[in-house]
Order: C-alpha cells, then sequence, then structure tokens
C-alpha cells in the first residue's frame, strides 16, 4: 500500500525571535516555538493516529511522518498551521508531502520532499498591510496590530477569548490532555511586566503578550515536562533542562545582562555541513543497498531518526555540562552566573552570557560536541549489522562552528544575531577551506568580535582596512582543537592568560599594535622604535614577548612579527580571570 510522506518546517524563525529587542519577550518566543514543536505537533499526530513507528523525526522546528493517506496528510497540516497560528501569531509554517510507492526508495522520496519543501517556501507568504493612518502598531512590534491595552488589559483579555478565574489567566488549555494541570497567571502580575517593557503606549499585540506569558511560565509551567504515556519525555525549555538534569539555576534578568562596562557576550554556534553529511550518509546506505543488505530502507529511517534524536540531546547536554563546570562551586550570586537562551536545539546555540564568560562558554561546548558526537555516532552504528554500514556512519564527522560578538548591552538583538551570523559564517568557510588529504577539518572554528559602537559595524571593511596580507594584525577565525597547519583558540586565550599573570602592561600592547599599523615608518624604524621599548621593559615581559613570535636573530622584517596582536587586544580584558593565579604587582 502507498504511504504518503509528510514534512512540516517553521519558517521565518529568526524574524519571529528578533521582532523586539526586548530579552523577557525573546526568551518567551523561544520558549513558545519549543512548547509547540515538541508538545502540541506530537499531540496532533497521537491524536490523528500516527504512531512512533510511522514518525521520523519531531525536532528543531521540523517534523517528518508517514501517513496512509492524502486526507490525513491534509488534516494534520491544516491543524498544525492553525496552532501555529493561534499560539504563535508570526511564525509562518511551509508543510507539503508526497506519495511514497514501493518503486522508489525512500532516501529518493525524502530527496524530493525537501526539493517540495523549498518551492514552498521560495513561493512566500501573505502579510497583512498595517501601514494604514488608523491603524496602531504594536509597541514592541512594528509589524503586528496593537490589540491589548496596558490599561485596560482585563478587559482586551476577555474580550479576545482567554479563560478568566478571578485574579488570574488560565493557560495551558489549547489541546489539553486530561493528564495536564492548568497553567495560571496573576492579571496583575502580567501587567506589571507589560508596564516594565513598554515605556510609551502601552499598547502590544496579542503575539506579543503570548511571548510575554510565555517567558514567565518557562521555568514554572505544568506544560515545561511534556509527559507521554504517564511517564516523562521530553523536558520543554532550556532553563528546564538546566534545572532538571543538573540541579543548576541561573538567573536570566535584564538587570544582570551588563558588566560594569556594560557588555555582553552573544554567541551562535551551528553545527557544519549537515546536508553534505545527509548526502554521504545516502551514499553509504545505496552502498549497502546494493550489497543487497536486508530492510535497508527501514535501517535508513531507524538511522535518521536516531540522529536527528542525537543531534539535539548532545547540543542540549554539550552547553549544559559546560555552564555546570563553569558555575560549579559559585555562588548562587556570583555576578557572572547568568544567562539568556534564546536557541538551544538541533544542531544550534544561540545565548548570550557574562562577556568575560562568552568565548570559554562557545570553545568548550564545541569541543563537548565535537567529542560527544564521536562517541554518540560510534554506539549509534553498532545497531547495524553491516560492517562497512557501521564503519561509513563512524566516518562522518559532526562539527560546529560559531560567531561571538562582545558588544554595548544596548545594542539591538536582531544586530548582534545578524553580526553573530556573519562571523558564524567566516567560521564555517574557514572550517570548510581547511583540508587534509582531500578531507575536511575534523573540528569546527570560531570567529569573534568585539564591538563598541552599538553594533553598527562592516565586519568585513573594518577587519580589511586594518589588517594587510603583507602587515596582518588579525589571524581569526581559529580552530576549536588543533589540527595540522591551524592556529586553535587556545594557544591565543593562553597567551592573554600568560600576559595577564605577568601584568603585562596592555598600553605596551596598544603601542606595539599602532607601531605595527603605523604606514608612515619604514620597517628599520619600526625595529629602531621597538628596541627602545624593550629596553624599558621587565625581563620577564621580554619573555613573554619572544613567546609572541618575534625572531630576536633577525626581525629587520618586523611586518612579520605580532600577526595576532589586535585579536590579543580585542580579547584581553574579555578573557575570565578565575583561572589565573594572581601574582601581585611586579
Amino acid at each position: 500500500m502507498a504511504k504518503f510522506i509528510v514534512a512540516i518546517e517553521t519558517v521565518k524563525i529568526k524574524e519571529f525571535l528578533f521582532s523586539t529587542n526586548k530579552l523577557k519577550v525573546i526568551r518567551g518566543a523561544s520558549y513558545l516555538l519549543d512548547y509547540l514543536n515538541q508538545v502540541e505537533v506530537p499531540k496532533i499526530l497521537d491524536k490523528n493516529g500516527i504512531k512512533d513507528e510511522n514518525i521520523i523525526y519531531v525536532g528543531a522546528g521540523n517534523a517528518k511522518f508517514f501517513t496512509d493517506t492524502k486526507e490525513k496528510a491534509e488534516k494534520i497540516i491544516k491543524e498544525v498551521k492553525k496552532t501555529y497560528e493561534k499560539e504563535a501569531p508570526g511564525v509562518k509554517v511551509a508543510a507539503v508531502y508526497r506519495e511514497k510507492t514501493d518503486d522508489k526508495k525512500v532516501w529518493d522520496s525524502l530527496e524530493e520532499l525537501s526539493r517540495d519543501t523549498a518551492i514552498e517556501k521560495s513561493k512566500g507568504f501573505s502579510t497583512l498591510n498595517i501601514d494604514l493612518p488608523f491603524v496602531e502598531k504594536c509597541e514592541l512590534n512594528g509589524s503586528e496590530v496593537a490589540e491589548i491595552d496596558y490599561h485596560n488589559l482585563k478587559d482586551d483579555l476577555d474580550k479576545l477569548g482567554y479563560i478568566l478565574d478571578g485574579k488570574y489567566i488560565l493557560l495551558s488549555d489549547y489541546n489539553k490532555t486530561n493528564s495536564d494541570t492548568t497553567d495560571k497567571l496573576e492579571i496583575e502580575v502580567l501587567k506589571e511586566h507589560i508596564k516594565k517593557i513598554t515605556k510609551t503606549t502601552g499598547r502590544i499585540s496579542e503575539g506579543t503578550l503570548k511571548k510575554i506569558i510565555a517567558s514567565e511560565l518557562l521555568k514554572e509551567s505544568n506544560r515545561a515536562v511534556y509527559k507521554k504515556n504517564g511517564d516523562k519525555d521530553k523536558i520543554i525549555g532550556f532553563y528546564r533542562y538546566l534545572i532538571e538534569k543538573y540541579n543548576l539555576e541561573i538567573r536570566s534578568t535584564i538587570d544582570n545582562f551588563e558588566n560594569e562596562d556594560s557588555f555582553i557576550g552573544f554567541v551562535y554556534s551551528d553545527g557544519d555541513g549537515l546536508g553534505d553529511f545527509f548526502k554521504n550518509i545516502k551514499k553509504v546506505f545505496i552502498a549497502a543497498d546494493e550489497r543487497e543488505v536486508p530492510n535497508i530502507e527501514e535501517e535508513y529511517l531507524k538511522f535518521l531518526k536516531s540522529f536527528s534524536t542525537i543531534l539535539d540531546e548532545v547540543t542540549k547536554e554539550s552547553l549544559a555540562e559546560t555552564l555546570n563546570e563553569i558555575f560549579k562551586g559559585t555562588d548562587s550570586e556570583d555576578p557572572k552566573r547568568w544567562g539568556e537562551f534564546l536557541i538551544v536545539g538541533g544542531d544550534d546555540v544561540c545565548a548570550v552570557f557574562d562577556p568575560t564568560l562568552a568565548i570559554e562558554i562557545s570553545v568548550k561546548t564545541q569541543k563537548k560536541f565535537e567529542e560527544t558526537m564521536v562517541d554518540r555516532m560510534s554506539e549509534l552504528s553498532k545497531e547495524f549489522a553491516d560492517c562497512k554500514l557501521k564503519e561509513g556512519i563512524c566516518e562522518v564527522k559532526i562539527t560546529a562552528s560559531s560567531g561571538v560578538v562582545i558588544a554595548k548591552t544596548k545594542t539591538p538583538m536582531f544586530q548582534l544575531f545578524k553580526l553573530g551570523s556573519k562571523l558564524q559564517k567566516n567560521a564555517k568557510i574557514e572550517r570548510n577551506g581547511t583540508k587534509k588529504d582531500g578531507k575536511l577539518a575534523t573540528t569546527g572554528f570560531i570567529d569573534f568580535q568585539v564591538v563598541g559602537s552599538e553594533g553598527t559595524v562592516d565586519i568585513d571593511a573594518f577587519r580589511k582596512n586594518i589588517s594587510s596580507e603583507d602587515n596582518k594584525v588579525i589571524q581569526r577565525p581559529y580552530s576549536i582543537k588543533k589540527i595540522e597547519g591551524v592556529r586553535p583558540i587556545e594557544t591565543l586565550i593562553d597567551t592573554v592568560v600568560e600576559l595577564k599573570k605577568s601584568n603585562f602592561p596592555s598600553n605596551k600592547l596598544r603601542y606595539i599594535y599602532d607601531l605595527k599599523r603605523n604606514s608612515d615608518l619604514e620597517e628599520f624604524e619600526k625595529k629602531m622604535n621597538f628596541i627602545n621599548i624593550l629596553s624599558k621593559m621587565d625581563k620577564e615581559h621580554i619573555e613573554i614577548i619572544k613567546k609572541l613570535g618575534i625572531n630576536y636573530e633577525n626581525y629587520d622584517k618586523f611586518n612579520e612579527n605580532f600577526e595576532d596582536i589586535f585579536d590579543i587586544l580585542e580579547i584581553y580584558k574579555f578573557i575570565n580571570e578565575k583561572d589565573i593565579e594572581k601574582e601581585g604587582n611586579k
């Protein structure tokens, strides 16, 4: 009997998350998407008789599954779209289905389905024109109509059909099952939070209201742990994940999102080359099919289902374990003990941390991700009997590359994401260009940028202006782990730590940087100026200068030295000093 394969994908996610610069609203938007994808979509599938063995995967905003009829596929798609439209206005859903017949291999059908999804997404989505003089826009999201007034909150909630019980608004009743406990939130508490983040009109859209409500529930919601068949199945929301898995609770209020210099650290990490990964895995299974390995199509589907679960788990585990290590033993009131998790799942991490911890968290998380994926892929391969299939699964390495932006707290979130994405792409390009014996690097890369002017910077133009090919001062991006011919990020961090341990004068670093970039001086003049500054340094500091790469036998070519001096300068005050053993003033 012919089956239909259905693909459902949430799109315009970044626009939904970063429609405002208010972190409270962004946090709620992220949790809301997580909840819809991991609770409401499975409920809809279960209600329509889609059994677990017919689900390829559900996670990271996507779902793929089999159904027996075209009518059922259309019904499920309609219900999913309706749920997203009601619960998360602004998110768009692209959904397609395709018949799977016995004369076509399942990997070919899935590839065609992916093309159908891409075509569906390229058609675009209808938008409501609200640029009219008589339409009032939401104060926090200019693309939505203001429907709720802070001053008349209770009446507006009643008009919009929310269930009110005295001083409470009742929630979690959409697609509610018998085992669910209804969430509730005090209307006055909700009103107070709306007041705090709206400074002008106090009027917001219903979509923004739902995000604010979600942000209030993400740590204490009864739906934060999705119960299936009476057992705990999935923990929804990364804050709850930290609490449930590690008993680790860190602050997430905007008041904690700055150090004394008003900087924050924005981290965006993404898996490398998953498209190429699936192409290579497909070749492995095609080869197994040619060897007439039994039930190879079922084995392929089993692999996809397991892999999607593993990828999501390892992403969450890697970040959670890193945070647990960093904050273990710290006081709950430690000013650095905070974080905002905007996206954590699939192969993505998008989060905000203390600026002195952002690079450390990113590097450690990426390392754990890569190492754990190797172990988990090895474990997964044991589920398959064919030896060559096992080898093929283990051979493909999953890595992640990241971008870290250290910027002023007032930098708009959408701008931070734009810069973080740009840096992450730079790191990914570097990783894709690093090959040994024709194979890609087995580790990801990291790129970073310190931005002091509220995010308005063209990274490429800025770097091209200060670092030329014949006088480099920047070596970014760096590899996460050491590989032949590439400098890992840890060597840069170790250099900064060593400089700080010895109380190396930061003004001397700035002097070296300025001297290196001085285009009015010939190299021999730079050499003489450099000798002059060396003569005034402590012996210990001179030894450190040697370690930075100065060739004391022949440094006539001054511009070939200090090729990472600007990298050192930029992160100097943003490298966490907790592990640096203070040695007093020298």
